[in-house]
């Protein structure tokens, strides 16, 4: 048998069987969303958060907030309607059933809010530091990630024999029904998430031009 390796950049391993990476990069492909993917974790998300709650504060009475929450139940409902029709016997496809349940958990366990900051946090992040995220998949991928993990509810607990402590680990989901959560909630969030980025990108850059104002007429004294 043909023996090949990995394809991941400077992965000398062995393939899979009939697949194009090595187990470890095949695993965080399934996990991540691409092989070369790193996890966003909450510590890299919070400084973004932060920005997304400041601007709410700023703009606390624009009713767009109200409307971003009126998206989200509007989205749950349709979950809903998704498993009730599977319960019902109407044929459709399994990842999004899982999808739609996996959004109704979400709903039940965690507020609106903190869902839609969550995801503005990704698109802020995503914006000013790009290089963070090896594709569109990945992203969408982390995106999920971060927002399952809002919940304990997703959350197992397992022993490692070897150093005797427990470990927390979230259940995976089929890469598909990650990939239609995250087209739902970038639907449902995704142009104010762009906004929300853009404007923070300009404040950056007027913040930057009077750094560079204030450096120049320092330099022009005499």
């Amino acid at each position: 048998m043909t023996t090949r390796t990995c394809r991941a950049p400077g992965c000398g391993a062995r393939t899979t069987r009939y697949g194009r990476f090595c187990s470890t990069h095949k695993s965080r492909s399934r996990r991540h969303g691409h092989p070369e993917q790193r996890a966003i974790t909450k510590a890299d998300l919070n400084p973004f958060l932060k920005l997304v709650q400041a601007r709410i504060a700023k703009n606390r009475a624009n009713p767009v907030w109200a409307l971003c929450e009126a998206r989200w139940h509007a989205l749950v409902a349709d979950a809903q309607r998704i498993i009730t029709a599977r319960q019902g016997g109407q044929a459709g496809s399994r990842y999004e059933r899982i999808a739609a349940q996996e959004v109704v958990k979400l709903a039940a366990n965690v507020e609106p809010l903190a869902v839609m900051e969550s995801t503005f946090a990704m698109f802020l992040l995503e914006d000013h530091q790009p290089r963070r995220f090896r594709s569109d998949a990945s992203f969408r991928s982390q995106l999920v990630r971060r927002l399952r993990g809002l919940s304990e509810v997703n959350a197992g607990v397992w022993l490692n024999p070897a150093t005797g402590r427990s470990k927390r680990a979230y259940r995976e989901l089929a890469p598909r029904a990650v990939m239609i959560i995250a087209a739902w909630i970038i639907e449902a969030f995704g142009g104010l998430g762009i906004h929300l980025a853009k404007l923070e990108q300009e404040e950056r850059t007027a913040r930057q031009q009077r750094i560079n104002d204030y450096s120049a007429a320092v330099a022009q004294l005499s």
